[in-house]
């Protein structure tokens, strides 16, 4: 099955990333094998591999793969894009940050993620330098670095938590028409043409619990703000808790809230990247270059399990709890057929669905096969 899944993984790979047969055959046995043990510890992986070598020469020969190879996240974008077939469709993106400690190194990751059948796929991301929050260059890069792997990238939206706000990137976002809807902190000012200079938490003071409401007009935020600062449109919600969750929106304020729920599909990417899916936080890998090259991995093979579990759901739909959400996730869905698929596929039945896996559509006709 290994060679099965490296010979039909390598195919969809040597399209977009010019790659030596034997540094492709690595990154296809890292893909298959995360998909099927659940980690990233290279240490363990190797005991795995279907090979005659000894397990100490597979695991030096994956170190030198992190050490030598610097995979292109730009790259792995068009590949990730081509496996879900989305390069006609305009992309649903959502911007956040994870962190952790490695001892004293702090890890800190600053990513953008495209929405697929309801769940977020890594697409493109930045090693932060230290820990706290991203500053408007870094955000903007990762935008300009889109824009140049797809030209002509329509986005329908980008969402963002209140850490993304700012002048210049609010400006940036207008100055290349991408429609954003980002939230805001209740202590923002906001400046409205008749109205006084007020915060989020006054003007909503009199907003009851699970009501909302729309600001009439544009505004500016800030205190002290020139005229040409980006114009946005305000949502406000109270929430069940009594907190605010306040929206600036290039769009139509309507859809706001709305557009806003897609912003949690990066919050579960990043539990399945970690808890959930495949351990992120166990490596031991500090180096920012190496750490991206092991995202180009989980990215592609988050993507895989994703459209495998798309395909499975369409077969045969999740069931519904009593409190109304899903049984499991698209993802876990996936990854279990996945590895399922990985135990007791015949050859010729794991052939057609890997064919499937890695063209347009989704792999639905060749699931019927997998007894799951």
């Amino acid at each position: 099955m290994q060679d099965l899944f490296s010979n039909a993984l390598s195919s969809l790979v040597s399209k977009h990333i010019k790659l030596s047969p034997s540094r492709r055959e690595t990154l296809t046995w890292l893909a298959f094998l995360m998909i099927q043990q659940g980690t990233i510890c290279l240490w363990r992986l190797a005991a795995y591999v279907k090979t005659d070598a000894h397990t100490a020469s597979v695991r030096r020969r994956f170190y030198r793969f992190f050490q030598f190879e610097k995979l292109e996240v730009g790259l792995i974008a068009r590949v990730i894009i081509d496996v879900l077939h989305l390069s006609d469709k305009p992309f649903v993106l959502a911007m956040d940050r994870t962190n952790w400690d490695f001892g004293t190194t702090p890890i800190n990751i600053l990513m953008i993620s495209v929405m697929f059948k309801g769940v977020g796929i890594p697409l493109i991301w930045t090693l932060l330098p230290g820990a706290g929050n991203s500053h408007t260059d870094a955000r903007t890069g990762l935008l300009d670095q889109l824009f140049r792997t797809y030209p002509d990238l329509k986005i329908a939206s980008l969402t963002g938590d209140r850490e993304f706000i700012g002048e210049a990137w609010m400006r940036y976002l207008d100055s290349h028409k991408i429609p954003f809807v980002l939230r805001l902190r209740e202590n923002q000012h906001v400046v409205r043409e008749g109205f006084a200079t007020l915060t989020i938490a006054h003007i909503a003071r009199h907003l009851q619990r699970g009501k909302s409401m729309i600001l009439k007009g544009s505004c500016r935020l800030g205190q002290h703000v020139a005229d040409t600062s980006p114009r946005v449109r305000l949502v406000i919600l109270r929430l069940k808790t009594g907190e605010l969750l306040a929206l600036a929106c290039s769009g139509r304020p309507r859809q706001a809230l709305d557009r806003y729920r897609c912003r949690w599909t990066i919050e579960t990417l990043f539990g399945n990247l970690k808890t959930k899916g495949f351990n992120l936080e166990d490596t031991h890998i500090t180096n920012a270059e190496k750490l991206s090259t092991l995202l180009c991995v989980l990215a592609l093979s988050v993507a895989l399990a994703v459209k495998t579990g798309a395909g499975m759901a369409k077969l045969n739909p999740i069931p519904l709890k009593k409190h109304g959400r899903k049984a499991w996730s698209v993802f876990a869905l996936g990854l279990c057929t996945l590895r399922k698929m990985i135990s007791t596929a015949r050859p010729d039945h794991a052939i057609i669905f890997l064919k499937q896996l890695i063209s347009p559509k989704l792999p639905t006709n060749s699931l019927k096969y997998i007894p799951f």
